[in-house]
């Protein structure tokens, strides 16, 4: 079976990941944060991503051909590697159960409001359950046809917003200075979480499109959220972006040309899912595979199942409330999230130096 994937894949694949529920959920906390600099605050975010990009292209020089899990052993010795792959197992368990309870969510409070919440997670996870069964080639190949797809949908977005916009709704600019600005672009570059991208880097065949397919991913996928957070304080004004559940989705129900091009949140309906998707899907691949790596299996297809059920029950003990979930996101997600982003990558990377150092005396 083909286990490898190219540059060209691996870049959309980094796109989707980075815009996946970002684009829902970003414009609401960065207004709240940043008020009318929201959007340089998203810019920030895209430098902040870049940096954490190139600190997960350096780790992977230093432990070439290894995925994070591997990097992690080799690093850290047998057992405290094992010990830290435990909590991003942890942590990309939870992260993917508050994702599918975002997607529940959403889709029975904005469209379907009659349908049961656990109808939607539960046929969505089937869908993410067969993706995987088939493998990483397949969601890459999936991704890479339903790319151009999700550009030209992005791109008839905003051309319809465009004569709504309003200027003054960004002024004064940095009327606070920078502080806030960098805080609130560094909090978001928290939930992009590209050092998923590690388990699935060691597939990609190497060569300098490599850095590049990732390092694009990354800024495409950023430039596309900082282009909804814009609009959505453009259009909307701060009040209304700070205060809106789905800001995104209430931008798009706004476009109106020459009341006849209306009413199509289905093409922003149809981004996301798609972006949400390659993300869940992503996560869900990684845990497996980190599942394999620490437990020394001889295969994941075995725990595709119970990983699901897994999943499901954390989806409807996690995503409680709008209002549970805002408080978690504003007070707890960003420094819990770094440690995994961050702390435990330089950690890796310091670790790596030293021994390579040594090694060469």
């Amino acid at each position: 079976m083909q286990r490898e994937i190219t540059a060209w894949q691996f870049y959309i694949l980094t796109f989707g990941l980075t815009v996946g529920t970002s684009i829902l959920v970003t414009p609401a906390g960065l207004a709240h944060s940043a008020r009318e600099d929201a959007w340089i605050a998203s810019l920030c975010s895209i430098l902040f991503n870049l940096l954490m990009v190139v600190l997960y292209l350096a780790l992977s020089r230093l432990y070439p051909g290894k995925t994070i899990f591997g990097m992690l052993e080799s690093g850290f010795g047998k057992w405290l590697g094992k010990a830290v792959a435990m909590l991003y197992l942890f942590y990309f368990l939870i992260l993917t159960g508050t994702l599918l309870g975002n997607l529940g969510f959403f889709i029975t409070s904005e469209m379907m409001t009659e349908t049961p919440i656990e109808a939607i997670q539960i046929l969505f996870l089937i869908a993410a359950a067969m993706c995987v069964r088939l493998g990483i080639v397949i969601l890459a190949r999936m991704g890479e046809l339903m790319f151009p797809l999700v550009v030209s949908l992005f791109l008839i977005l905003v051309l319809a917003l465009l004569p709504q916009i309003d200027w003054d709704y960004i002024r004064p600019m940095l009327e606070d200075g920078w502080t806030p600005v960098m805080k609130a672009g560094f909090h978001s570059a928290m939930f992009q979480e590209l050092v998923v991208l590690l388990t699935v880097l060691p597939l990609v065949k190497r060569g300098p499109a490599v850095d590049r397919a990732y390092l694009g991913g990354a800024m495409t996928g950023g430039a596309v959220l900082a282009i909804v957070v814009l609009l959505s304080v453009l259009i909307m004004g701060i009040e209304q972006t700070e205060n809106s559940s789905f800001p995104a989705f209430a931008l798009a129900k706004m476009i109106n040309v020459g009341n006849f091009f209306q009413r199509v949140e289905g093409i922003f309906i149809t981004i996301w899912v798609l972006t949400f998707f390659i993300k869940i899907s992503l996560l869900i691949i990684s845990l497996l595979w980190g599942l394999q790596a620490v437990f020394g299996l001889k295969g994941h297809l075995p725990l595709v199942y119970p990983v699901m059920v897994l999943i499901i029950i954390v989806a409807w003990n996690t995503y409680i409330n709008t209002v549970y979930i805002n408080e978690i996101i504003a007070k707890v997600w960003s420094g819990f999230s770094m440690l995994y982003l961050l702390f435990f990558p330089l950690c890796l990377y310091a670790v790596g130096l030293v021994k390579k150092s040594f090694s060469h005396k």
